[in-house]
């Protein structure tokens, strides 16, 4: 079964509460989780949040390693299986749409080496002319790809390209989705109120300051990290990288994060569209035990049952 949603909309929480009461791991689809020593900025689950709930495909990367989506469903679909086969209900967890819908609908995705000759002129272009001419670039040849990809992160950005030029375009002839879904799943959203969800971004910046976000960063620097690294460039990291190299103060480094992190949250809303009838959605915005509560309720009856139907809060 699949929980999902935009950041900070408490996904973290109800996966962890659906496997102890129904005896299952989490698998982790958020790729912000993927690498070691990126804890804070990230809001990784600390031990005290999973309580005791095993988590799976969370630090097994270096902030420089380069990943993607068919390294990411080779693995994931692995894990799913090894802990189904131990009897176990597999939780995916997560809110990066396309690794979700990947697994869901069974996207057969190649893998490429890259161009080097094409990745030597767009990083040549990225140094000379920003990551705003490529993202432009990428608009251009393909707008679809474009609204899926993270467009201020310079490595999304150029691998999209690549990609694109290759003829494998996320947003078509690079996946085939499978005749029937490789699994039975439910697939659980959350949702929260806009204004409540923007408090919420603001309060685990506050949280992000209180808990070392600018030591966490030196620290990266200091291993030898930089923003060229896939990782680095990500929100939270190249802000205060910003900051840290002098372009500007603190607060504006917790401001830019702000915008990066809303946008992030307009981009997961594409992928998990409202009208989407796979989709069983439940309001976190008020009363959140309440609403775990009917949430296993649901599971519980998904479960028993074997049915594929998502269940409403309704």
């Amino acid at each position: 079964m699949f929980v999902i949603g935009a950041t900070a909309t408490g996904k973290t929480a109800v996966g962890v509460e659906l496997a102890l009461a129904l005896g299952g791991e989490v698998i982790n689809a958020d790729s912000r989780l993927f690498y070691r020593g990126m804890d804070v900025a990230t809001a990784k689950p600390s031990a005290e949040e999973t309580k005791g709930v095993p988590h799976h495909l969370i630090d097994f990367l270096d902030p420089n390693e380069s990943y993607g989506l068919a390294e990411y469903l080779t693995k994931a679909r692995s894990t799913i299986q090894k802990v189904a086969s131990r009897g176990l209900l597999p939780i995916v967890v997560g809110g990066s749409g396309q690794y979700i819908w990947a697994l869901i609908e069974g996207w057969e995705v190649p893998q490429i080496e890259p161009d080097v000759e094409l990745r030597t002129d767009l990083e040549s272009r990225l140094e000379a002319e920003g990551i705003e001419s490529l993202a432009s670039c990428l608009r251009e040849i393909a707008p679809d790809v474009a609204d899926s990809t993270e467009l201020q992160n310079p490595r999304r950005v150029i691998r999209a390209i690549e990609r694109v030029k290759a003829g494998l375009t996320d947003a078509g002839s690079n996946r085939r989705k499978a005749d029937e879904p490789p699994f039975e799943s439910l697939v659980i959203g959350l949702t929260v109120e806009r204004s409540v969800l923007h408090d919420r971004v603001l309060q685990r910046l506050s949280s992000m300051q209180k808990n070392g976000w600018l030591t966490e960063v030196e620290s990266l620097l200091a291993d030898g990290y930089t923003i060229e690294d896939r990782a680095l460039s990500g929100i939270g990291y190249r802000q205060m990288i910003g900051h840290l190299a002098g372009d500007y103060d603190l607060d504006e480094a917790v401001r830019l994060t702000v915008v990066a992190s809303n946008r992030l949250i307009r981009q997961q809303d594409n992928w998990f569209k409202r009208e989407d009838d796979r989709i069983g959605w439940f309001d976190m915005t008020a009363d959140q035990d309440e609403s775990c509560n009917l949430i296993l309720k649901a599971v519980r009856q998904w479960h028993d049952e074997d049915s594929q139907s998502p269940p409403t809060a309704d």
